[in-house]
């Protein structure tokens, strides 16, 4: 079943490209779907405080390009239009900020620094903040690279039917 999208005012697509956030603070993009032939997907606006909390709305939008300035990233977008939240992406955007990536990026850690004391005793304090370290990138890589994989393997686009009323 094709996904309808609904084409924006100029206003509405004002008001719908301020997403900002401040140390994972505000409105959030998260969630994207596979880009159809034309580069476009769907990402959910989602309000966040470091986590998300509540989706706000679905968007059909290309990305455009982003720009990185030290830590701070920007990333355009040109919206096309808005579609329904879509329940199964709602779950899949919980499940993967609430459960998995905490699992993927921090178990290890953890396993790491409850034995802490054991491992300070065989390998020194200095070997031990470098395999913690160790640990934590390798965490982090296998995470996105995994995150990149299941994205390309298993997301498929999905078809769009462009309206102009609601």
């Amino acid at each position: 079943m094709p996904d309808v999208v609904w084409t924006l005012s100029a206003a509405e697509q004002q008001r719908a490209r301020s997403f900002q956030s401040v140390n994972g603070i505000g409105r959030v993009l998260l969630g994207p779907t596979a880009p159809d032939a034309s580069g476009s997907q769907f990402k959910t606006a989602w309000i966040s405080v470091v986590l998300p909390i509540a989706p706000i709305a679905r968007y059909y939008l290309v990305e455009e390009g982003s720009l990185t300035f030290g830590t701070k990233t920007t990333t355009r977008y040109r919206i096309v239009g808005r579609s329904r939240l879509v329940g199964a992406e709602i779950a899949r955007t919980y499940l993967y900020c609430w459960l998995v990536a905490p699992l993927i990026a921090v178990g290890p850690v953890a396993l790491v620094l409850s034995q802490a004391d054991e491992l300070a005793d065989s390998i020194g304090v200095f070997g031990l903040i470098a395999l913690f370290l160790v640990i934590l990138f390798a965490s982090v890589a296998a995470l996105s690279y995994g995150t990149k994989f299941v994205r390309k393997r298993f997301f498929v686009p999905r078809k769009v039917v462009l309206r102009t009323e609601p």
